[in-house]
C-alpha cells in the first residue's frame, strides 16, 4: 500500500496538474477545428447551396472570379490558424509534462517545464478568447447559427432555392415552410399546386386497393400504411431525407429516405377547372427524435406530372437550364410533438355582422390545417334539411332562410391557415372592367327582411346564412388526437376545438337533420351574418409599403410587404410579382428570388407580408415589387385604379423624389393623409390606357407592368445600385 508521505504528494499533484494541462490542451484542439467548424458548417461553405455563396455565385461567370464568398474564406483562415494553435499549446505541454515527469528532482528542468506551461496556459486562455470573439462576430455575419448533434444536423433558415419549380411558379405552398425550425414531429407535409396534378404520378394503390390518392376503411381503425395509397418514393419523384453530417469533411448530406408514407390528395375546383391541387403526404413514423432536433430535406423530382391530357401530361417542371428540373426544401423537426388543437381565430364576414353579397367567405384558423374534407363546392343533400347545403368533404356546411345554394369554391390557403370560400356568379363590374361575384341573396321562394338601415336611414333588405364547421372526432376525452377523416382537424391530425377552451368536449354529430340544430355541440364550430342585397364599390388602396421607395442598403433578409386599407382576398396576393435588375438570366444563375405571401387580418387593415429569399446585399442588384389589378378586396374591388404611399412632389417627369434617411416605411397614405398618396384620378372603367399609378409616381401613357419597371429603370436609376 502508498504511504501517503510528502514525496508521494509532490508525485501526484504533479501527475494531476499535468495529466489536467493536457486535457486542456486536448480540448482547446478539439474546439479550435471540430467545434468551430460545427458553428460555420450548418450551411456548408463548400456546398454550392450554402447561404454563404448568396451574391458571389450570380458573378463567377460573367467575371471569372471565385464563387466563394469572402466570409467563407476568411473563416476557413481563421480555423485553420486556431487548429494550428492548438496543436502549438498541445506540443509544448506534452513537452513540459516530459520534461516535469523526467527531472528526477532537478530544480531548474523542473522550473523550466512549470514556464512552458505557464506560457501554455496563457497562450490557450488567449486562443480561448479569440474563439469567443471570432465566433461571435461570425455569427453576427451570418456565418453561424447551426445546430451539430451527433450526425444528424438542424439547417439554417438561409438555405438557397434551387430548381425549377421555384414557390410563385408551380409550387404554390407547402407546409412545412422553407427553413422553419420547431416543426413537430408527428406532422404531416401538405404541398399545393397551381396547375392540376395527374396524381397516379405522386401515389401508387395501397396494399388494401385504396386508388392513389384515396383511403379505405375510414374510421378509428383505419392504417395509414395498409389502408392508403403510398407516395411514389424515388429521386425522380418524391423523396424525404434525413439530414447528416459527413464525418469526413463535415457536410451537410442527405442520409437515408424515410421508411415511406401515405399519400392522400385533395380535390378542388380552381377558376372552374376541378382537380387535385393540394397533396397530403402523411410519414409512416413520425419524423425525427425525441432527444434531439432533426433536419429533414424533401425533393420533388422531374417525374412528378400535370393532369393535362391535352399536351401528354408533361412535367410539372419546366426546365430553364440545364439540371433544374426539380424543387427542394429543408425544415428542421423539434423533439415534440403536437398535441394542441386548433382554433378559429377570425371569420368574415363577422359574428352577426351585415356585408354586402359581393364577398368572399374567410375562416382563419390558429394554425396549419389537414385540407382534406374542407375544400369543394356546395351541393345540394335533402339529408341535411331545407335549404341546407354541404360542402364535397361533408365537413363544412351552409344554410340560409330565402337564399339559393352558394355557388363558388372553397379552397386552404394562406400557409393551409385561412379556408376562404369564393362565390363564382357574376353580378357586376368593378372599376377595372373585371368581374365581380355574388353569394345568392333573396333568390328563394320566402320573402326576405329589412334587416338594417343604411347611413341614409333607408332600409337594406338581406338575407342571414349560417356556416357550421365539423370537428374531427377525438379518439378519446384525454387527448384532442382524432380519428382520420372525422371531421376538421390540424396539420398534426389534432381535432379543431371549437369552444377553444382546451378541453375535449366530443361532439355527437349523431343526428342529420337538421344540421344546425342537433349538430351545435363544443368543438363543432359555427357562426351566422347577414348578406344584404347589395354592392361594395369602394376600392383598396396601399396605406404603407415596405422597405419604402428606394431603400437603400436593405439587409438580406429585410420584411418585404404591404398595407392594404380593406379587407382583402388572400388568394389574389400569390400573383404579387417581384422584378430583379439584373435579371437572374442576366447574372447567370438563372434562379429568380423566391416568394411566399402570409396574410394577417386587423381590423380593417390587410397586412401582406412577402416571405422571399434572402436580397443580393452588397451586390448591386434592385428589385421592384409589383402589386398588379389582379389583387382585390373581400369585395371583389381591383386595386385599380388605386392609390398608395406618395414618393414625389408633383406630377414631373421623371418625377421628385424624396429619399427619407434613414426610414424604413413610407408615409402613412389614408384619408386623413391625402397629400401622401399617389393616385389615379383620370381612368376610365374598363380601360387600361389613361394614367397609372406606377409604384408611387402617376406617368401618363405606361399601361402595362412590363412599361412599369422599364419607365423606373430608365428615368430613375438607383442611386445607391442597392436593395428596393
Amino acid at each position: 500500500m502508498l504511504q501517503w508521505t510528502k514525496k508521494n504528494f509532490r508525485l501526484t499533484t504533479k501527475t494531476a496538474i499535468i495529466a489536467g494541462m493536457f486535457l486542456i490542451a486536448v480540448f482547446a484542439f478539439l474546439v479550435a477545428i471540430p467545434a468551430y467548424a460545427a458553428d460555420v458548417q450548418t450551411d456548408s461553405i463548400a456546398a454550392p447551396s450554402s447561404s454563404l455563396n448568396t451574391g458571389v455565385q450570380i458573378i463567377q461567370q460573367p467575371l471569372g472570379l471565385s464563387a466563394t464568398d469572402p466570409r467563407a474564406i476568411v473563416a476557413n483562415i481563421i480555423r485553420v490558424a486556431l487548429g494550428l494553435l492548438g496543436i502549438i499549446v498541445l506540443i509544448l505541454m506534452i513537452y513540459a509534462g516530459f520534461l516535469w515527469m523526467t527531472s528526477a528532482g532537478n530544480d531548474e528542468q523542473i522550473g523550466k517545464a512549470k514556464q512552458i506551461l505557464k506560457n501554455a496556459t496563457i497562450g490557450l486562455a488567449i486562443i480561448l478568447l479569440a474563439y469567443a470573439i471570432v465566433a461571435f462576430i461570425f455569427n453576427m455575419l451570418g456565418l453561424g447559427g447551426g445546430l451539430v448533434a451527433g450526425n444528424v444536423i438542424t439547417p439554417t433558415i438561409t438555405q438557397n432555392f434551387r430548381g425549377s419549380g421555384s414557390l410563385g411558379k408551380v409550387i404554390k405552398d407547402h407546409y412545412p415552410m422553407r427553413g422553419q425550425t420547431k416543426v413537430p414531429r408527428n406532422t404531416k407535409i401538405i404541398i399545393s399546386f397551381f396547375s392540376p396534378v395527374k396524381i397516379d404520378s405522386f401515389a401508387v394503390t395501397s396494399t388494401s386497393g385504396a386508388a392513389p390518392g384515396t383511403c379505405n376503411n375510414l374510421g378509428a381503425g383505419m392504417s395509414w400504411e395498409r389502408d392508403c395509397s403510398q407516395m411514389r418514393s424515388s429521386s425522380n419523384e418524391i423523396s424525404i431525407y434525413r439530414l447528416v453530417v459527413n464525418p469526413a469533411d463535415g457536410q451537410i448530406v442527405r442520409g437515408d429516405r424515410i421508411r415511406g408514407a401515405a399519400l392522400v390528395a385533395s380535390t378542388s375546383t380552381v377558376g372552374g377547372l376541378v382537380g387535385y391541387y393540394t397533396i397530403v403526404i402523411r410519414p409512416y413514423d413520425f419524423l425525427g427524435s425525441p432527444t434531439e432536433e432533426v433536419g429533414y430535406e424533401v425533393h420533388l423530382g422531374n417525374e412528378l406530372k400535370k393532369d393535362d391530357s391535352a399536351n401528354d401530361d408533361p412535367s410539372i417542371f419546366e426546365v430553364q437550364i440545364s439540371g433544374n428540373d426539380y424543387y427542394e426544401w429543408r425544415f428542421t423537426c423539434s423533439t415534440e410533438l403536437d398535441l394542441t388543437p386548433p382554433y378559429v381565430k377570425n371569420v368574415y364576414p363577422g359574428r352577426g355582422a351585415k356585408e354586402t353579397k359581393d364577398t368572399v367567405m374567410q375562416i382563419e384558423f390558429s394554425e396549419p390545417m389537414d385540407p382534406s374534407g374542407v375544400q369543394g363546392v356546395f351541393s345540394t343533400d335533402g339529408t341535411y334539411g331545407p335549404n341546407t347545403y354541404v360542402l364535397d368533404g361533408r365537413n363544412v356546411f351552409m344554410t340560409s332562410d330565402n337564399s339559393s345554394r352558394p355557388i363558388g369554391e372553397m379552397n386552404l390557403t394562406n400557409g393551409f391557415t385561412t379556408l376562404e370560400f369564393t362565390p363564382t356568379v357574376k353580378c357586376g363590374t368593378n372599376a377595372c372592367g373585371e368581374p365581380k361575384f355574388c353569394f345568392p341573396v333573396c333568390d328563394g321562394a320566402g320573402q326576405c327582411q329589412n334587416v338594417a338601415r343604411n347611413g341614409r336611414g333607408e332600409q337594406i333588405v338581406g338575407d342571414s346564412f349560417e356556416t357550421f364547421l365539423r370537428a374531427g372526432v377525438a379518439l378519446n376525452t384525454d387527448s384532442f388526437e382524432a380519428i382520420p377523416f372525422s371531421g376538421v382537424m390540424d396539420a398534426a391530425g389534432n381535432a379543431l376545438d371549437g369552444k377553444h377552451d382546451g378541453l375535449v368536449q366530443i361532439a355527437t354529430n349523431s343526428s342529420t337533420v337538421p344540421v344546425f340544430h342537433d349538430w351545435e355541440d363544443p368543438d363543432n364550430y359555427w357562426w351566422s351574418f347577414i348578406l344584404k342585397n347589395e354592392l361594395d364599390t369602394v376600392s383598396p388602396y396601399l396605406n404603407e409599403i415596405y422597405p419604402t421607395f428606394k431603400a437603400a442598403n436593405v439587409p438580406s433578409w429585410a420584411p418585404w410587404g404591404f398595407v392594404f386599407s380593406k379587407r382583402m382576398r388572400i388568394d389574389p396576393m400569390y400573383y404579387i410579382l417581384i422584378d430583379e435588375e439584373p435579371t437572374p438570366a442576366i447574372r447567370g444563375d438563372g434562379i429568380p428570388l423566391w416568394k411566399l405571401p402570409r396574410v394577417t387580418f386587423g381590423d380593417i387593415n390587410t397586412v401582406t407580408e412577402m416571405l422571399h429569399g434572402p436580397f443580393l446585399d452588397g451586390f448591386k442588384q434592385d428589385y421592384y415589387p409589383i402589386a398588379t389589378s389582379a389583387i382585390q378586396d373581400a369585395h371583389f374591388n381591383c386595386f385599380y385604379p388605386g392609390a398608395g404611399p406618395g414618393t414625389g412632389v408633383g406630377n414631373t417627369d421623371p418625377p421628385v423624389v424624396n429619399f427619407a434617411a434613414g426610414a424604413d416605411r413610407s408615409l402613412l397614405c389614408d384619408s386623413a393623409n391625402p397629400v401622401n398618396c399617389c393616385a389615379v384620378t383620370s381612368s376610365a372603367a374598363g380601360t387600361y390606357d389613361q394614367d397609372y399609378c406606377c409604384n408611387g409616381s402617376v406617368k401618363a401613357g405606361v399601361t402595362t407592368t412590363a412599361a412599369c419597371v422599364q419607365y423606373f429603370r430608365t428615368y430613375l436609376p438607383n442611386p445607391y445600385h442597392s436593395n428596393p
